[in-house]
């Protein structure tokens, strides 16, 4: 009779590895600040009154702590500030992602966080936004709440990705 093997000792999928999974999020931040940033200059002009809009963002004055500004420089310069955040962010998740062996813990929390402000994204997505940073946001929360679980629930076997399934420890 042959001797049945086990597959007690498969190799963890290198895929669902956390670092593999947080790479994967800062990817998805690219691709949401290139997204963003496409949207350039962030306002529509296919109909009158919203080129009237635009037209008197560009020209209302106001004055804030001493300053002067236009609507338009606000709108125009917040849409400026969130896609360099969102490329910023995504090359700190990248280089965090070294960091799974040294700190698996901390950088669980990290991935938590950053998974609880990707749920505020969706949900601000879904509320004042269009589908796409929606559907960005929800697969980042995703991500990040898988690799902040397998971070947080065994950090050693999470920092060594190689262990054995069902090895003893």
């Amino acid at each position: 009779m042959p001797k049945t093997t086990s597959n007690n000792n498969r190799r963890s999928f290198p895929l669902g590895s956390p670092t593999a999974l947080i790479r994967l999020s800062s990817l998805l931040f690219v691709f949401l600040a290139l997204g963003h940033m496409s949207a350039y200059p962030w306002a529509s002009t296919h109909g009158a009154r919203a080129t009237q809009l635009v037209a008197a963002m560009k020209i209302i004055d106001f004055e804030f702590m001493g300053d002067h500004s236009t609507y338009w420089n606000l709108y125009y310069g917040w849409g400026l500030l969130v896609g360099l955040l969102l490329f910023t962010l995504a090359a700190i998740l990248w280089l965090l992602s070294d960091l799974v062996r040294l700190a698996p813990k901390r950088l669980g929390i990290v991935a938590g966080l950053l998974c609880a402000v990707s749920a505020v994204g969706a949900y601000l997505s879904f509320r004042y936004f269009y589908v796409p940073p929606l559907v960005s946001f929800v697969a980042i929360c995703l991500i990040l709440l898988t690799a902040a679980v397998r971070l947080l629930r065994d950090p050693t076997r999470s920092a060594n990705p190689t262990t054995s399934v069902g090895a003893p420890r």
